[in-house]
């Protein structure tokens, strides 16, 4: 009997599909991927779950709209991810969430923001499902440049 190979973390991350995920859509897949996409005003949730190692993310544009479902409208983007990530094998009751962007980045906007009406809506959906908040970064005037590794859930932010 041969005992399995160990692999290192790069020969690991060569093993991960690698997904740019344009505005307006949503990704959650049973294999491992490293998913980017870029944020203004735009939000994305992450859902992962830790126990079996199953994820996804959305890209929202706008908090509601559309009277079909479609991801770019917040109030069909989030449950649709959700019920992926669970019909996928998730248990809701090991979920974490995470949500980015939804930065100021139009000059001079008056009235409620777009990007905070924007991480309203995300926030309130993962408080409606009692689905615990692991990490946010939001807001703000910068665009951000978001990654998430559904292996292990890691998200990596950088501003732009």
């Amino acid at each position: 009997m041969s005992a399995l190979p160990i692999m290192s973390s790069e020969q690991h991350q060569q093993l991960e599909r690698r997904i740019y995920l344009h505005p307006g859509g949503l990704w959650a897949e049973s294999v491992a991927g490293a998913i980017t996409t870029v944020l203004g005003s735009c939000v994305s949730v992450c859902l992962w779950d830790p126990q079996t190692t199953l994820g996804g993310i959305n890209h929202f544009i706008l908090p509601t709209g559309g009277s079909q479902p479609s991801a770019r409208y917040g109030n069909h983007a989030l449950p649709m991810l959700l019920e992926r990530v669970l019909q996928m094998g998730a248990r809701r009751e090991t979920l974490f969430g995470c949500v980015f962007g939804g930065a100021a980045v139009i000059p001079g906007q008056t009235g409620p923001r777009l990007g905070s009406r924007n991480v309203a809506a995300a926030l309130d959906f993962l408080e409606r499902e009692d689905i615990a908040l692991l990490r946010q970064d939001v807001e703000g005037r910068q665009g951000r440049k978001l990654t998430f590794r559904t292996i292990d859930g890691t998200t990596l932010v950088r501003k732009l």
